[in-house]
This record gives structure tokens, sequence and C-alpha cells, in this order.
């Protein structure tokens, strides 16, 4: 038996947690479990859950009456960024708990020196006075070390000439990949540095336009984010060795380079998650992506939804999350977005964010969504909770779907937006495994639309002089099999395009989307009808060219 009280294991080709009692379960919880706004800072004119408005015998009280709602909509554990200390005191054996730590936020990891021993001993003195606060309960299954790292490549790399160790990391294993000055200048523009000597003292580098330095960049950020998980998984196991590392619950994002640290050193990785569209679905590529690079089961710990008709007064403007009319078709997505992630065998657990919906106008941040279990006077969206209640957690079984050969039709009207795509007939895997997107191919009497929805790096004008991103740099998206090859420059400022095709759209930032229409005498038709054989071949390369993405399409046109 392994040493900790739980642990993962696959069993019919799912993975699951299991405790001593080796019962396999799925961690299905709720984030932010806690008694909201206090007392005394509870504002009238933006009201919020606040626990002592319905609990005259204080946190006790509450706890007792959450703990019970919980579990008859079942769920079986408590998430991240909850009042554990006082949950934990209520009698509910078969309740789990996955506390977080924020070890590096507390400190400054991984942005400050993690090879300066005065942020490992904060690091450690941080883990010692929360797991000794919960003094190693049974019911911990593990500890998330974070949330939402800020693991961007660009700036990563600007905090490493700020640190003493950090410089000297980055500049030995610059030495060791280029060897000589001059072979390093052809991937970089270096300020206030003539050599390599000069460079572990003083000056840094710029990415230079059109070279290869981003590869040099990503082997920095592995070795950044593999002294990282180390020093969280060694802190962890310190202060509590029956404990599992639950990760640090990315951002609805990773990077390649860091997933595969985290699969070296977590016993589970996790996620934050965005529904990508409003139907509950997920982009293709992200939890097989996730899974294939760290080789860990994964977490999925922040999964929302929201709606407009709410009892709270959410506006559900001041980002981009799923946001639908109704309460049912709220409770419609949470269900087919549980159901997913049940059904997907490497996922070990799925926690809703959060119990309380935020404040009518917002949390500090400005954040104002419906996010709850129950709105802000403690009511219950009962068709959220009683599809949470009616879930069966031992269905693992996976759909049966079958991918699609033909290409679908589409309407001109609904061409723009990859919302209204028949998104799982139009998908199109990629020629090897894809890290950052997915391509979606539909047709129409005149034309082929292509659609390509991928990751780009955040803070990217960090690597280059003066903050710009050379035109250059943009991300590009090749089409080839046509009379005459196609080439968009995807810059938001001002596409650039080689070729007959039509740009519908483009949407830039974290999550991209570009729709192009290729107009059916580009591909040697005078029209499209059903039966028609289309070939493509298509190659996106991301900013700075981190990463490549290629797909082949050698479909027939269908209904």
């Amino acid at each position: 038996m392994p040493a900790s009280r739980f642990h993962v294991a696959k069993e019919n080709g799912a993975w699951s947690f299991k405790g001593k009692d080796n019962v396999p379960f799925f961690s299905f919880g709720v984030c932010c479990v806690d008694t909201g706004t206090s007392y005394l800072e509870y504002d009238p004119k933006n009201p919020s859950y606040s626990a002592f408005r319905y609990y005259p015998n204080g946190k006790s009280g509450w706890a007792d009456d959450v703990v019970q709602h919980l579990q008859s909509w079942n769920f079986n554990t408590i998430g991240a960024w909850s009042d554990a200390k006082t949950l934990l005191r209520v009698n509910a054996p078969k309740l789990r708990f996955t506390p977080i730590l924020h070890l590096g936020s507390s400190a400054g990891a991984p942005w400050r020196d993690m090879w300066d021993p005065k942020i490992v001993q904060l690091m450690s003195d941080v883990a010692r006075d929360q797991i000794n606060g919960l003094g190693a309960d049974p019911r911990i299954v593990g500890y998330f070390s974070d949330n939402e790292q800020g693991w961007w490549n660009g700036a990563l790399f600007e905090w490493a000439w700020k640190g003493s160790h950090t410089r000297q990391v980055l500049v030995h294993q610059l030495t060791e990949r280029y060897r000589s000055w001059n072979a390093l200048t052809k991937d970089f523009d270096p300020e206030g540095a003539t050599s390599f000597r000069d460079l572990k003292s003083k000056g840094r580098l710029f990415l230079r336009s059109g070279g290869n330095g981003i590869q040099a960049v990503h082997t920095y950020v592995e070795i950044l984010a593999e002294r990282y998980y180390s020093l969280c998984r060694s802190i962890i196991k310190k202060y509590d060795p029956g404990a599992l590392y639950l990760g640090d619950r990315y951002i609805s994002n990773f990077y390649p380079e860091v997933a595969r640290a985290a699969g070296k050193y977590a016993d589970v990785v996790s996620t934050n998650l965005n529904a990508d569209w409003t139907d509950g679905t997920f982009a293709p590529f992200y939890l097989p992506s996730l899974h294939r690079l760290s080789n860990r089961p994964l977490m999925i710990t922040e999964y929302y939804f929201c709606a407009r008709e709410n009892r709270t007064g959410n506006k559900n403007d001041s980002s981009g999350f799923p946001v639908v009319q109704t309460q049912s078709q709220r409770a419609n997505g949470f269900q087919t977005s549980t159901k997913s992630l049940l059904g997907t065998p490497y996922v070990v657990g799925a926690h809703w964010f959060q119990y309380y919906d935020e404040p009518k106008n917002g949390r500090p941040d400005g954040e104002n969504y419906n996010m709850g279990l129950v709105d802000v006077n403690n009511q219950p969206y009962e068709e959220l909770t009683q599809a949470a209640t009616h879930l069966d957690l031992s269905d693992r079984s996976v759909s049966t779907t079958s991918s699609s050969i033909g290409i679908p039709a589409i309407s001109a009207a609904e061409v723009a937006d990859l919302e209204k795509w028949p998104r799982s007939k139009a998908h199109i895997a990629p020629i090897q495994s894809s890290d950052r997107g997915d391509a979606y191919v539909s047709w129409g009497p005149k034309a082929v639309y292509l659609a390509i929805y991928w990751n780009e790096d955040r803070f990217p004008e960090s690597f280059y002089r003066r903050g710009k991103i050379p035109i250059a740099d943009e991300p590009v998206l090749s089409i080839k099999g046509l009379k005459g090859d196609i080439s968009v420059r995807l810059t938001a400022a001002k596409p650039q395009m080689v070729g007959l095709a039509e740009l519908v759209s483009l949407k830039t930032g974290v999550r991209n989307t570009v729709i192009l229409r290729i107009p059916a005498a580009v591909l040697g038709a005078q029209g499209f009808k059903v039966g028609q054989r289309v070939r493509l071949d298509l190659e996106l390369k991301t900013r700075s060219r981190a990463y490549g993405i290629r797909w082949s399409i050698n479909r027939i046109t269908s209904p």
C-alpha cells in the first residue's frame, strides 16, 4: 500500500483516486466554500454572500449546513480557496479536502529567484504554517501548491535577468547551447553585453526577429519549472508525508515545457478550465495534450457556467466566461461539461467554481459572475443543484461518437461565429499531436471555410526590444494544395494575406480564432455540392515561431 493516505490508480481503463479502503472515487468538488463577506465589510449597495446574515450561531452553524447541502447535492470534496480549517471540524468522514497553499505566490516564485535560499525558506514557512494548522487530517487528499501561476515565457525570460541565480542558470544553458557568441546573436539581440562573460553579470537579451531563440527560452522555462515543482513536492512531503501533490492549477492554458516538468513531480496535474463554448464543450486539443505531455492523471480545479437570468443580479460582463440566458441552460451546460470530464478516463476530479455567486456589482477586481450553487441570499439554484444530485459519479463510460469523415455544410449566416459551426463534424485532427490548437473545415455552395482555434503566450512583448512585437514574428497560417498557395499573417492590427482567400473574422488574445473563406475557383471548382473531394494542407506557426501545428484535409463534402 502506498505511504500516502490516498493514491491515484488506473483500473478498467480509467484513472481515479483511491483511499486506504482501495475504493476508487472521482473527486467531485466545489471551490470557495467560505463564509463570504464579513459582517463589518458587508455593503448593502453591492450585495454579496455573507454567512453572518444567515447563521446567527456563527461559523459552526454555517459549516454544518453547508456540508449537509453539498453532500446532499452529490459533492464529495471541498476544493481550493475554502475555509478548510472550519469545515474539517464537521463530522463528515466521507468528505475529502484539497486545500491550496500558495507557496509560489507568497514567495514570488516562479518569477523571483527560486535558487535563492531566502525564497525557498519562505515557501517552506508558508507550507509549514498552513499544513500544521490543518493537522494532516485523514480526509485531506493532497495540496495544490498555487493557483494560475504566471508561466508566461516572455515575462519569465525578462525576470531571469533580475535574479543572481536565475541569470547564472540561464547563461550556462545558453553557453551550452550556442558555444559561440556569434551563434547566439543570430537568435538574440544583446543589450549591455558583448560576450557570455559579460552576460553573467550584466546586460540581457531580446529575441531577434526571424531567429529561433524561442526554443532556447523554452529550455530555460522547463529548467525553471522543474525547480519549482521539485521544491513544491519536497516541501509538501516534508510537512505532510501522507498527502499527494496536486499541481498548481493552470489558467485554462498551459505551456508544453511546463507540463512536462510538472509530470515529473506532481501526483496529479491540475488545471482550471473554461468551457470553450456555451453548450458546455471544450476545445478537443486541450486535455489530451496536457495528459500526453505530463503523463499524469488530470484534475479540473475550476469550471463554471453563468446565466444572465439570476437572482443576485450579476451582469456577467467583466470577462470572457461562458454565459447563457437561463438557469435551465446553465444546468444543461454544467451537465454536459461534467459528464464530458467523467467520461475522460485520465481525469480524476472536477471542482465547480464556486459555492456562491460573486457580488451583484462585482468583486474588488471587477469580476461579476453568476457562478454559484447558491445566490448571495443563500438560496440554491435548484436547476443546477438537482443536475449535480442526479449525476452518476461511477459512470466513467467514454463517448463512442465516431469522428467525422466528411466536410459538413454551413450556412452563410453561421460562418463568422465558430460557436455556431457543427464543430464535432468539422474538426480536423492534427498530423501530429497538437499542444496548442484545433482546425475545422466546412463548406457552402461557393466556398470552403477554414477555422483555426489556438493558444498563444501572454505578454510576448517582453521578448522584444522596446516591447514591440515585429510583424514578421506574428503567427502565420499557410495553406497549400490550391491553384495558388495562401499565407495569412495573423496580427490583430492589420492581418496580411497572400493569395486568394478572404478573412471572415479574427479574434486575438490568449485563445485566438481565425476564420477564412476560400472561393471555389481557388480550389479548381466552379462551385460545391455534396460528394466533392477537398484536399488541403495547413500549417500554423504561432507567435515568435514558438510552436508549429500541421493538418491535412482529404475529405468529401457531406450534407
